[in-house]
């Protein structure tokens, strides 16, 4: 989970609320202590603040307004710095400078032929780095744009190299037709173009009598991973979960995973995209803002550069929702500094029209005595109803998100968010207040229930996370935190993905993990940790059992064996290793050489495995560790070191198949 405890914000946005807050008198305090509902809250602050043209920490941008928008100088400057690299063959960096080049050029009238060379030399970039694909998607935009005509021989002739690359003949034999078609108007002398026209001859012909030549295949695009199937099929009422995870409830975990059946190691319990996401700015033009993948060839807004888009698809699901609103409010949100959970918070709503929210009205007043049907990662009541602990909250940590709420609702009014804006006298009407409220719900149930987004890295042969974003996740927010967790979570884009890392019993809690575990972090700092963040107080077994960390169990010879009969440890000492061992539990014997005869073989399975991962065979290492893991598990007891470093190494490879550099 991400670590958040107030709605944090840059300098610019705590001064002003710490300004605010230290110059309300005491009868404001007694009035925003006192009123009865949100809207009475949100309306105390903004009149104070946001009304009458106030702007007191408010959607104001104190950057450079210019910073935010096209500029067509810095287009010409990355572009001639593109020109020069590609004249050394770096096209590598000749693609990032002309992609830059993309995203801050403007698209007025005046500039669209020089954001079509733009493409067109980005295209020939993504030709010599073999991506054919998109290199063909960059000269249609060329063109589109108004590519000259005298230079549309170049684009047309590189169009059908690509198709060619890609075993499309019967496009490319069209293309290389476009080609000798548009010799007509280009520029060329007498000698290069029948150079070039003997050329394109040549490779026409090559493909009239080539007998695939007639064979078509279509054009592949920009592909991304497949998400997995969930094991054994869908859950019935949590379509995210696998059909092998039920959901409980008591009052004391409240809702909750367990096992519904006995599941193997490695198996997919959950696959859900993320409701709401948001990417860190500083990470704008290397993915994309939509799915949070790497970026190639990215595609630009049409009225801002602080965004980037992989493909065609996610830059029209986002001007189609939530950036048509956010465009013009990103200078003031990252002016302010505001934290990227409480950035989430505002994207649950600029992804909706305000009539979704409307219409739902009715349904959110009554939502506690809502029947529960099935649980849709997509249906907002679901993330409505997260957990939000605010009977917990004081005074000044509710003010706090209700400024937060407030100033995004000042933001929202300054876009088309609102229809008309019917403030004449500094109050709001009821659907801005609505709004206001459900912003300040957002803020109070995010700080729990949001989860970083990461990205892996491979430093040599070491591996490092690395965060680039948050989403929050209705189905996977229902896992409990253990300091000993029994899944391992990845992203790809922003769809998350959960294994077990260990043998589930049916009825066996599915524990997540919010931050500290107990191989790293000695149980005081864990319990002060999750109590400052989460505000509870861990009972998992590590805890209860005070287990030992990573540094203690190196110094720890003895053998934690699983009692044959009730599945219990009975610790073993290596200088008192007797024939049969006692439980002390339930007072079975356990044969002892059976279980030494079957740990005999498992450093060299652990060494096998560290060996594959050395050599990035991650799957194959996987087995290896799913194999010896069944081992330890069938015959120890945790805590023990072999046990946890053999769950590391399938930690490790499983992060493999997520985001990653």
């Amino acid at each position: 989970m991400m670590n958040e405890q107030v709605p944090q914000g840059g300098d610019h946005f705590l001064i002003q609320h710490d300004r605010f807050r230290n110059n309300l008198k005491s009868s404001d305090w007694d009035e925003f202590t006192k009123s009865t509902d949100d809207k009475q809250k949100i309306q105390f602050v903004y009149k104070r603040l946001y009304a009458h043209g106030h702007d007191f920490g408010g959607c104001k941008n104190t950057e450079d307004e210019s910073a935010s928008y096209k500029s067509g100088e810095k287009a010409l400057e990355m572009k001639k710095s593109g020109n020069d690299f590609f004249q050394k063959s770096d096209h590598r960096n000749a693609l990032n400078q002309y992609s830059l080049a993309v995203l801050h050029c403007p698209q007025t009238k005046d500039w669209r032929i020089q954001l079509s060379i733009v493409y067109a030399n980005r295209s020939a970039c993504l030709y010599h780095l073999k991506n054919y694909d998109l290199a063909i998607s960059d000269i249609q935009r060329a063109i589109d744009n108004g590519y000259p005509k005298d230079l549309r021989y170049k684009v047309y002739d590189r169009k059908a190299r690509c198709l060619l690359a890609t075993k499309q003949f019967k496009l490319a034999l069209e293309s290389f037709r476009t080609t000798l078609g548009s010799l007509d108007d280009s520029n060329l002398s007498s000698e290069k173009r029948q150079k070039l026209q003997l050329d394109v001859e040549n490779m026409m012909n090559m493909l009239i009598k080539d007998k695939h030549s007639n064979n078509v295949i279509m054009e592949s695009g920009t592909t991304k991973p497949q998400e997995p199937e969930v094991y054994g099929g869908q859950n019935d009422v949590y379509p995210a979960f696998s059909n092998a995870v039920s959901v409980k409830y008591n009052e004391t975990e409240g809702r909750h995973a367990v096992a519904g059946s006995d599941v193997p190691v490695g198996k997919v319990l959950l696959t859900e995209r993320a409701y709401a996401s948001f990417l860190l700015s500083e990470y704008s033009h290397s993915h994309c803002t939509n799915c949070f993948v790497r970026l190639v060839a990215p595609l630009p807004c049409p009225d801002c550069e602080r965004v980037a888009f992989c493909g065609e698809l996610c830059k029209t699901t986002a001007l189609k929702s939530y950036h048509t609103t956010e465009c013009s409010m990103l200078p003031a949100l990252f002016s302010a500094g505001v934290s990227i959970t409480c950035l989430i918070a505002l994207r649950i709503i600029t992804q909706r029209p305000l009539k979704y929210f409307l219409d739902l009205q009715p349904k959110l007043l009554n939502h506690t005595q809502r029947p529960r049907g099935k649980h849709q990662p997509d249906d907002y009541i679901n993330l409505y109803e997260l957990v939000t602990h605010r009977e917990m909250r004081s005074v000044q940590d509710i003010l706090h998100r209700t400024h937060l709420a407030a100033f995004y609702l000042s933001c929202l009014k300054k876009t088309n968010y609102f229809a008309v804006d019917c403030n004449t006298d500094g109050q709001l009407i009821d659907d801005e207040l609505f709004i206001g409220c459900l912003l300040l719900h957002h803020l109070m149930l995010i700080q729990f229930n949001a989860f970083e987004v990461s990205e892996l890295r491979q430093l040599g042969g070491d591996q490092e996370t690395v965060f680039i974003g948050g989403s929050i996740y209705p189905t996977l927010a229902l896992l409990n935190h253990s300091c000993d967790p029994g899944v391992v979570r990845y992203h790809q884009g922003t769809t998350v993905v959960i294994h077990n890392i260990r043998e589930l019993r049916a009825g066996e809690a599915i524990t997540e993990n919010y931050g500290p575990m107990f191989m790293f972090h000695p149980k005081v700092e864990r319990q002060q940790t999750l109590k400052n963040r989460y505000w509870f107080e861990c009972n998992c077994i590590a805890c209860c059992q005070d287990w030992p960390t990573w540094e203690q169990m190196k110094t720890d010879t003895s053998l934690r064996i699983r009692c044959s009969k009730c599945k219990n440890a009975i610790i073993v000492t290596t200088e008192s290793i007797r024939f049969a061992v006692r439980c002390i539990v339930c007072s079975k014997t356990t044969k002892m050489l059976p279980v030494l005869q079957a740990l005999k073989g498992t450093e060299d399975k652990f060494l096998a495995g560290n060996r594959l991962m050395d050599q990035h065979k991650y799957k194959k290492a996987l087995s290896e560790f799913i194999a010896l893991l069944s081992i330890l598990h069938k015959h120890m007891v945790p805590p023990f070191r072999d046990y946890h470093l053999c769950q590391q190494g399938i930690r490790q490879c499983m992060l493999t198949f997520g985001n990653k550099l």
